[in-house]
């Protein structure tokens, strides 16, 4: 019996063109962040969120304000990237190669992302924590959410792999029997 053909594969091509859509809606709304940042870039007064510190723009260096920015943009990046990951998991879906290599791939792709945004985030709740304490003589070190948001990102990131790998092994072991 060929995997790929199973009886349940239109059900995810289904769910996957729906997913597909959804993903590209999100995409676009990310793509609106460009525009925001170069936004705040010129904004004279405001506020910046930085970890669980709310810095306002006035009080701080231009200097500091571009690699808050920075950090911002590089975790847009990282986002769009995850993004693009799913979106072609998506297509690789659709079109029914399920246990491909390529869906594989994909998802390799969005968990090295996901790890590198976690990462990104985990230094910019720290800046922000240094920048509280310089200001404010105060530590409030929350990581509790970003915590839990990344175990079950990276858990289910890591079923989902193993499981396309495991279909994988199987499909290519059903072919040669054949």
């Amino acid at each position: 019996m060929d995997i790929q053909t199973h009886s349940r594969t239109w059900q995810i091509k289904r769910l996957s063109r729906y997913l597909s859509i959804v993903l590209t809606g999100f995409r676009y709304l990310l793509f609106l962040g460009w525009p925001a940042i170069v936004v705040v870039l010129f904004l004279p007064s405001g506020t910046l969120l930085l970890g669980n510190a709310l810095i306002p723009i006035e009080s701080i260096s231009p200097l500091f304000k571009g690699v808050i920015l920075a950090l911002y943009a590089v975790g847009l990046v990282v986002m769009l990237r995850i993004n693009h990951y799913f979106r072609e998991l998506m297509k690789q879906f659709m079109k029914g190669n399920i246990f491909g290599s390529q869906a594989i791939g994909n998802v390799r792709g969005a968990l090295h992302s996901g790890i590198v945004f976690f990462i990104l985030s985990s230094v910019q709740a720290l800046v922000g924590c240094v920048y509280d304490y310089s200001v404010n003589a105060k530590v409030d070190i929350s990581f509790t959410t970003e915590i839990i948001i990344a175990c079950i990102y990276f858990g289910l990131m890591y079923t989902l792999l193993w499981a396309l790998e495991i279909g994988c092994d199987l499909n290519e072991e059903s072919e040669m029997t054949i």
